[in-house]
């Protein structure tokens, strides 16, 4: 992923870079130059020019929205490439595994997948973005389920009692970020 350096004035960020630069100098690594860039990101900023102030790092879009009292706060959400890029992964494993295993060990291991997807994307302001993914995921899984034999092995009310035996994760945030 890119190095992203945010300041809210330019002089800081210049700073901020030397020093990083420097301290990495100290260990014999340097930065990518094509991989780091500096991002003007301030309140004050996104007062004059709301939608300019947008940038994504490690699989976040990081954004200025107001809070609940009206304050200007940044918040982030999961990217969207990331999101997509994901849920293909989750068809390709579902796919394959679909006939690997039996039902409950296939379903336990799903959800320690979940869990882990939860764990990593479960920051402020970006419940909805997991909820989606769930229930997108949930609905690969219950696809490839149905194509292990002729016919269908679940309608969708048997699936939906086999989660409620077997609960899912629950989505919750992880890292309260302000």
């Amino acid at each position: 992923d890119d190095m992203v350096v945010c300041c809210q004035y330019e002089r800081d960020a210049q700073r901020i870079l030397r020093a990083l630069e420097k301290r990495l100098a100290k260990y014999r690594l340097a930065l990518n130059a094509d991989k780091t860039r500096l991002v003007p990101f301030s309140s004050r900023a996104y007062q004059q020019q709301p939608q300019a102030m947008a940038f994504a790092f490690l699989g976040f879009i990081f954004y200025w929205g107001r809070s609940h009292k009206g304050a200007v706060i940044p918040k982030l959400k999961t990217e969207g490439k990331r999101l997509r890029a994901k849920l293909k992964r989750v068809g390709e494993w579902a796919r394959r595994m679909r006939n690997q295993e039996k039902l409950l060990p296939l379903w336990k291991r799903f959800c320690a997948k979940l869990t882990g997807h939860i764990a990593y994307f479960g920051v402020s302001f970006n419940g909805r973005a997991v909820q989606r993914f769930l229930q997108a995921a949930i609905r690969i899984l219950f696809k490839w389920l149905n194509r292990r034999s002729q016919r269908k092995s679940f309608t969708w009310a048997q699936f939906v009692r086999f989660m409620r035996a077997h609960p899912l994760p629950k989505v919750r945030i992880y890292h309260t970020l302000w």
